[in-house]
């Protein structure tokens, strides 16, 4: 195992040269965009945005949050909304920090009452005209 190492003699550079240092501002940006629309949840792809200014670019794609959207909250891809990542937030926020916590009740438009087989909750709806 310790013996010589036969190389080709068009390969004979390579035994004399470090290797390459690359940084992660040389990886083009549709190849960073496709890593990114790989990732499946939100919370990783807001952490990928925080890496470098590239990263950000490539992870803010509208059409990544686009998607996210459409698959967890069900926005339908007719909508046209002034930012993807926005809505998200937006959806992700008022349905897990307000709809789904027990301060929901305390929202106007909210009421709870007692039926006869226990106290039951009531909620709004929005409708389209």
């Amino acid at each position: 195992m310790g013996g010589p190492i036969i190389v080709h003699p068009l390969f004979v550079h390579t035994l004399h040269c470090g290797p390459e240092v690359r940084t992660l501002e040389e990886v083009p940006l549709e190849v960073l965009t496709l890593i990114a629309s790989r990732i499946p949840m939100a919370q990783e792809l807001a952490r990928l945005q925080c890496v470098s200014k590239r990263c950000r670019e490539a992870a803010s794609a509208e059409h990544l949050w686009k998607q996210l959207c459409m698959d967890r909250f069900a926005v339908p891809g007719s909508c046209k909304p002034p930012s993807w990542q926005a809505l998200f937030r937006f959806n992700y926020e008022f349905l897990y920090k307000v709809l789904l916590s027990r301060s929901a009740e305390e929202l106007s438009g909210f009421s709870r009452f007692s039926g006869g087989s226990g106290s039951r909750f009531v909620g709004m709806a929005i409708g389209v005209a």
